[in-house]
């Protein structure tokens, strides 16, 4: 018996007196933002579209092309008519270089250099977005901590309190007080409270791992979290909040950006249907050598003979006919423009809905969290009379552990409460967009 009691004191112990390093929720977004994978991942997808992001990518320069090459050449004549006779040897080497530059063609560098700016603005918005979501996910993991936390520090409490009730109703046994049924009903008490504490320490230490998950650190981490579980309701206007999401919000920025590179998409089909104008040159350097017999056995040898060329030329290319493709290709885009149109306004009616939806979880939530509060206050008072009752010998023990069941169940109400009105608070932020200047400065 007394071994139990031990086993329960050393849980207590052990939640109590570890040493962790501190950790604040601004701390733990900063190390999320700065060790984060999909952050890190973003961030080089970011620096690719950054890096051709450029005139040259575009194609406004011209190509240049070097080549050389060498053939050499065997032959055997036997014709007698001819002036070569035997075997002769031929070789020619020759190099250059050719220029090719496109003067017009649509627009299609511009457009292209314009559509290049876009796909950069596109990948700082996808990292936007990753940002946001890694934010929010760290608040609500930062916060689930804390509520296993309390969890654990109320059970904590309540085995303190089973333990010295236990150890009450013992004393009363000795004195002949009190039944063996009553010590058992206490002892049963005792060790359900210990069960629980248990499996909330468990829970406790999973949100914790959880938490170090999303900071990008090691999972066997332990902190002393330097926040507390708190949220005092704010006074919010839905038309605000509205307007601020209508030109904040990241996923509708990005959807905004699609519709541009639409546009361009739209505009470089349309550069299909004009002419192509470019301007070629090159230079080509040829160096011939001869070795062989003419007739009478006179040798004849040659070598280093030399030409140098030169060329250039503008061409205009234009598709008189090819089946209407060019055209049909600039009216697909044109409807795929109007596409995202609609999609811009499907998307600016869901997230209205969204944020409705959102604001009005929060005002209720707020709403229980204030009642949820009063009960609390209650439930202390009540658990603090009903232990000086239970031990003046004016209620039983069964009435006693009824009243600590209560006070249990409110206080995690009361926490999961708390954590809800965070977790709603967090996502009205997010939908309109401030999330980030809120919480990751």
């Amino acid at each position: 018996m007394r071994s139990i009691v031990l086993f329960t004191f050393g849980l207590l112990f052990t939640f109590t007196g570890n040493s962790q390093d501190n950790l604040s929720l601004t701390d733990a977004i900063a190390i999320g933002l700065k060790n984060n994978y999909q952050i890190q991942i973003s961030g080089k997808n970011t620096e690719i579209a950054e890096r051709n992001n450029s005139w040259m990518e575009a194609g406004a320069a011209p190509s240049i092309t070097a080549n050389t090459s060498y053939g050499l050449n065997w032959s055997e004549n036997n014709n007698p008519a001819s002036f070569i006779q035997g075997r002769s040897t031929s070789n020619t080497a020759s190099f250059g270089a050719d220029l090719n530059w496109v003067l017009f063609n649509g627009f299609r560098v511009h457009i292209t250099k314009a559509k290049l700016q876009q796909l950069e603005e596109q990948s700082l918005g996808n990292a936007a977005v990753v940002v946001e979501n890694t934010i929010q996910s760290i608040i609500l993991g930062y916060n689930n901590v804390l509520l296993q936390q309390e969890k654990l520090k109320a059970l904590s409490n309540v085995v303190g309190v089973s333990v010295d009730r236990f150890k009450y109703v013992e004393s009363k046994k000795e004195l002949g007080s009190a039944s063996t049924f009553d010590l058992l009903q206490v002892k049963n008490a005792m060790l359900t409270d210990s069960t629980n504490f248990l499996m909330q320490e468990l829970a406790y230490k999973n949100a914790l791992r959880n938490l170090n998950i999303l900071m990008a650190t090691d999972v066997e981490k332990e902190y002393s979290l330097t926040d507390k579980l708190e949220h005092t309701g704010e006074l919010l206007s839905v038309e605000g909040m509205k307007e601020k999401m209508l030109s904040n919000n990241q996923t509708l920025k990005n959807q905004y950006i699609n519709q541009i590179m639409m546009q361009k998409d739209k505009e470089l089909a349309k550069a299909n249907l004009f002419p192509v104008v470019s301007f070629n040159s090159g230079i080509s350097h040829n160096i011939t050598g001869f070795d062989g017999q003419g007739l009478g056995g006179v040798q004849i040898k040659s070598s280093g003979n030399t030409s140098l060329s030169y060329y250039a030329n503008v061409s205009l290319t234009f598709t008189l006919f090819n089946g209407n493709k060019a055209h049909r290709a600039f009216k697909n885009m044109q409807i795929q423009e109007e596409i995202a149109d609609l999609i811009t306004e499907e998307m600016k009616l869901t997230l209205s809905n969204e944020l409705l939806t959102a604001y009005e979880l929060y005002n209720a939530r707020l709403a229980i969290l204030n009642l949820t509060n009063a009960s609390l206050e209650t439930a202390e008072l009540n658990l603090k009379l009903g232990q000086e009752k239970y031990e003046g010998g004016t209620i039983s023990s069964f009435e006693f552990r009824d009243i600590q069941t209560a006070y249990l169940n409110t206080v995690a109400t009361q926490l999961e409460t708390t954590f809800n009105a965070i977790s709603a608070h967090a996502d009205l932020v997010r939908l309109t967009g401030g999330i980030v200047e809120e919480f990751g400065k």
